[in-house]
This record gives C-alpha cells, sequence and structure tokens, in this order.
C-alpha cells in the first residue's frame, strides 16, 4: 500500500513479447519501472526470439489489440503512449483510429521494422501505413537512421531524412551509422534543433531502440518538455549500456536495472 508517495505517471506501452527479456514489452517495463512510471502492456505480437536470431512471431488481432487498448483507456488515464513493434497496417489502423479519439495523450512512436539483427518484424512493408495513419497522431518519432533511410525513402544523411520527414518531428539516431562517434539529432518538422554526441560502444546491443523511446516517454510522463525529455532519456540509455551484460551467446542486454542515475518523482 502507497502512504505519502505520488501515484506514478502511467504509460501504455503497445508492441511485441521478446522472450529472452531483452527488447519489446520487457524492455519497455524495465524503463519505465526503472524510471518511475507505471507500465500498461498492449500485446501485438508473440516472438520467437533470443539474443542471437529471430526465429519467428505470431501477430495478435487487431480487435484483440484494440480491444486491450480500450479496456485500459476505459480504466486508467495514461499521459503517454510508447509505440513499437506493430506487424501490420490492420493494426497500424487500430491502434492509430483509437489513439487519434485520445488527443490529450503524448504519443512516442518508435517506428520498428527490422530487429537489431536486421530481421524483419512485419508481415509487410510498413512504410506507407506508418507514415499516413500513426505519424499524424504522434508527438516524435524515433528512428535509427537505417529506419529513417527506409522512410524517406533515400540512402541520405540524417538532415536530409528528417527534411523528408518533415510532416512529424524525429529523434534521429546514429547507433547504426558508421561513425566513430554516435551522434543523435533532434528535428522539428525537419529543423534541426539540437545534437548530441555520444561515445560508440564496443557492443552491440538486444533492446537498445526500445529502451530509448521509452525513456523518452517516461520523460514526457513527468511533465518534462521534449527536449529535456531526450536529454534525460539518452543518459538513462548510454547508461544502461555501460551497466549491459550477456545472457547468452549474442548480443548483450542493456541493464537498465543496474544503475542508479534513475528519474523518481
Amino acid at each position: 500500500m502507497r502512504t505519502g508517495k505520488a501515484m506514478p505517471a502511467v504509460v501504455m506501452v503497445i508492441g511485441g513479447m521478446d522472450p529472452s527479456g531483452g527488447a519489446g514489452l520487457c524492455a519497455d517495463i524495465q524503463t519505465l519501472s526503472a524510471m518511475g512510471c507505471h507500465a500498461a502492456p498492449v500485446v501485438t505480437a508473440i516472438t520467437v526470439q533470443n539474443t542471437v536470431e529471430l526465429r519467428s512471431f505470431q501477430s495478435v488481432e487487431a480487435s484483440l489489440i484494440e480491444a486491450q487498448m480500450r479496456t485500459v483507456l476505459d480504466d486508467l488515464s495514461p499521459s503517454v503512449v510508447k509505440t513499437g513493434m506493430l506487424v501490420n497496417r490492420e493494426i497500424i489502423s487500430v491502434v492509430s483510429s483509437v489513439l487519434g479519439k485520445h488527443p490529450e495523450i503524448k504519443v512516442i512512436v518508435d517506428p520498428v521494422i527490422n530487429s537489431n539483427n536486421d530481421e524483419r518484424l512485419s508481415e509487410g512493408s510498413l512504410i506507407v501505413p506508418l507514415k499516413k495513419l500513426l505519424f499524424p497522431v504522434a508527438s516524435i518519432i524515433t528512428p535509427n537512421i537505417l529506419e529513417a533511410r527506409l522512410l524517406a525513402g533515400k540512402e541520405a544523411a540524417a538532415d536530409d531524412c528528417a527534411a523528408l520527414l518533415s510532416e512529424c518531428n524525429c529523434m534521429i539516431t546514429g547507433t547504426h551509422a558508421e561513425s566513430t562517434k554516435v551522434i543523435n539529432a533532434y528535428y522539428q518538422r525537419g529543423r534541426k534543433l539540437r545534437e548530441w554526441i555520444w561515445p560508440r560502444l564496443k557492443f552491440e546491443y538486444h533492446g537498445s531502440g526500445c529502451t530509448l523511446a521509452s525513456a523518452i516517454a517516461a520523460g514526457v510522463a513527468h511533465g518534462l518538455d521534449m527536449e529535456q525529455a531526450l536529454e534525460q532519456a539518452q543518459q538513462f540509455v548510454i547508461n544502461s549500456l555501460w551497466a549491459g551484460f550477456r545472457p547468452g551467446h549474442g548480443q548483450h542486454i542493456p541493464g537498465r536495472l543496474c544503475h542508479d542515475d534513475v528519474f523518481t518523482n
């Protein structure tokens, strides 16, 4: 029983279940919990994966995803929704339709297309439905540079991709770029507002993108403005990566619960 403590901010997370615990909803729940939020997870897919590979996945019926969302919204009051693995056009359609009826909710979109091992996480191209249906209700999208290029339809630098995605605000990350440093940039309707430069660590990490988007959602849920939320989220991620570990034979997993610099209200 909570006594004398503020109620944690509620964040709905919509994505796939990863049985290795590294990415997807497991990453979202860990990140939000560490940052003082309550996660309300809506399952879009069951994946068969580990830290080495994605073997297969099974999507949840769009009508059941809609029912999960509406049931939570009937009871709880999430101030922020973060989306991840959405699998197909039907799922994107119902998610954006429900969110469109709640303009008071901030929406953080991690436009998941492929896994960190470049394995497809959809049942077809999601680029058109993401851009036409979900991006219009998004407060910000958080593609890595490879995803940004796919969404922009052009093999280009981050600035050029952001210009081609100017219908929405973007945080384009450089984790998959070929550079000695990781350069992340925040764009508002195609105009660069801020750039951050981080050290490039030597390992590959399973679930780093999920961690970043959920950390942004936590900051927004705590009342930070977007630039503040991006700053805090990146610091949380880099510290999680430094605290990362390798429980299996593949990629490392961020140590989201293994450091002390978490945000608490």
